[in-house]
Order: C-alpha cells, then structure tokens, then sequence
C-alpha cells in the first residue's frame, strides 16, 4: 500500500512539473485551434468585456475576432480592424512585450512559471512576467493542458479574466471575412 501511495505522489508531483509543457503541447497542434472566450478586463475603475473567438495557428500567428474588433498577429505585425469605426492599424510588435494572446499562445519568453498546483478541476499554474509588473494564474486540465481560464492582475490596478468556454481544432479555419475596401487604414510602422 504505502509503494502505490508513493508512486502515486511521484506520478503527481511530475505532472504537476509538466503541466505548463501539456498546455503548450495542447496549444501547438497541427491545423491550430480555435478558443471560444470571454474576456473581462478591470483598470482604474473602469471595466470592459467582451466574447469572441481566438483563432490561434502558432505562436507566432494568431487572431483575436469579436463583435467590434479583430486583432491579429502574425510574425511580429499587429493588425487591429476596428468594426465601429471601420479603421484598420497596422502596427509591429515592441521588443520584449507580452501579450495576454501570447500567453494563451504558450509563448513562454519573458514568463517565470511558478510552483504548480494541483486542485480540484486541475492545474493552477502561477507565473510572473519578468518585464512587467504583472503575475497571473493559468488553468488547465490535467492530462491534455487544455486551457481553461487565465487571469492576469496588475500590480498596481488591473485584473483581467479571460474564461474558455469551448476549445476546438482549427483544421487551418480562418476568421470571417470582413469587407475592408471602405476602411480608413492607419499604418504606425516605423
């Protein structure tokens, strides 16, 4: 009894050590994956939220599509279409900043993983990013790495929630076509 209870706290302490590798193998499919989410951000008293789709390809390429705005990221450019006010900003990524996209991305540059925990509906993942001044909780489910939630919160004032209502492979699905040819299109590349 006291080997199987033994072997059981190994096979548990080495999952819980590889449940950040499960996510980042979960995200990094062949054909992408497409997260249904729900995104709640709270800063300085003000809040937004909003649903939508991240359809994610690699971690280099990925895109954000809700009612109002579609952000994309692809190899370094940020597109952000901007469905209200029909403009389009064409921008580059800043050296060394992360995004929330890329943490779902399981991007880990500039991302210290802390001691994982195993709780009741699975792993909590507590990381910090280096660069800034912000520590967050990712969850996902043991065995696979699917992502649940992540919340990530300011040091200073901010919160931001992101729940996963429903993950599904992306077989290379795109997001849906927006009619961009009437759009004001602002470029802030350097």
């Amino acid at each position: 009894m006291k080997n199987v209870i033994f072997f059981f706290l190994i096979e548990l302490l080495l999952s819980q050590k590889s449940a950040y590798k499960d996510f980042q193998s979960y995200m990094s499919i062949v054909g992408g994956r497409i997260l249904d989410i729900h995104f709640f951000q709270e800063q300085s008293g003000s809040y937004f939220e909003s649903d939508g789709s991240l359809y994610y390809f690699s971690d280099t390429h990925y895109s954000f599509d809700s009612k109002d705005q579609r952000i994309t990221y692809n190899n370094g450019l940020i597109t952000t279409i901007n469905k209200t006010t029909k403009q389009i900003i064409h921008d580059m990524n800043i050296e060394n900043e992360i995004s929330v996209l890329d943490i779902l991305s399981g991007n880990e540059d500039g991302i210290e993983i802390g001691e994982v925990v195993f709780e009741k509906n699975g792993y909590k993942i507590p990381f910090q990013l280096s660069e800034w001044d912000i520590k967050g909780t990712l969850w996902v489910l043991p065995a696979t790495g699917e992502p649940k939630k992540i919340i990530l919160e300011s040091y200073s004032d901010g919160q931001i929630v992101i729940k996963i209502n429903s993950i599904e492979k992306g077989h290379k699905k795109q997001a849906p076509f927006i009619d961009t040819s009437e759009y004001e299109k602002i470029d802030l590349r350097e």
